[in-house]
């Protein structure tokens, strides 16, 4: 119970924090002009943001944990730059062959990369985006004015790789959106949807 609180407590943080920050990305999208520690000019934003995770708290292997695929639409009057991380709490189990024991790690938040040996997850996204080194997925494209995309429509942990090492740990998965004008310019926060539950 106390490891509960305690996870819902940093989710509660984590989500106050990342509002501060939106609100600073927006404020700064919404002033148009230079300034001085971050160059360039901003101006405000306009989008439609879907995506809905399930309301279970309790959730196990191969279990859908998105209602509602994620999308998103821009309404902007110029065209955006956008990139996502997905991100998930990872419990991984090694074998000691000398002691013939197993050992659990404690959990762990791990970016999801799509390398199917290394993943818990298993992830069905728009197959415009590509994996970089800092984490990050960068959709290939441009979000056009009023032109929905569809990012994600699928999020759920592989039965084929996960076992009892999940039995009542408590799981965060994250998906983190940024966009920015320019490529090689200041990405901005645009939002995040946070799953908190237990296996």
């Amino acid at each position: 119970m106390k490891k509960r609180f305690t996870l819902s407590l940093i989710a509660l943080i984590a989500s106050a924090f990342l509002f501060v920050i939106t609100s600073f990305a927006w404020f700064l999208l919404n002033n148009k002009g230079t300034i001085d520690f971050l160059p360039g000019k901003l101006s405000g934003i306009v989008y439609d943001f879907g995506g809905v995770f399930i309301e279970r708290s309790v959730i196990y292997p191969e279990l859908e944990l998105i209602s509602q695929p994620v999308t998103i639409t821009n309404f902007s009057d110029d065209d955006l730059y956008l990139r996502i991380k997905v991100q998930y709490t990872r419990v991984d189990v090694s074998y000691d062959n000398l002691n013939y024991t197993y050992s659990i790690t404690a959990p762990y938040q791990k970016n999801y990369e799509n390398i199917p040996s290394q993943e818990h997850i298993l992830v069905s996204m728009n197959s415009d985006f590509f994996y970089e080194a800092d984490g990050y997925w960068y959709y290939d494209g441009l979000l056009e004015d009023s032109i929905e995309h569809t990012l994600i429509t699928s999020i759920y942990y592989s039965g084929f790789e996960i076992s009892n090492e999940y039995a009542s740990e408590d799981i965060i998965i994250s998906i983190i959106l940024e966009i920015t004008y320019d490529q090689e310019g200041i990405w901005a926060p645009l939002t995040t949807m946070i799953y908190t539950g237990t296996m």
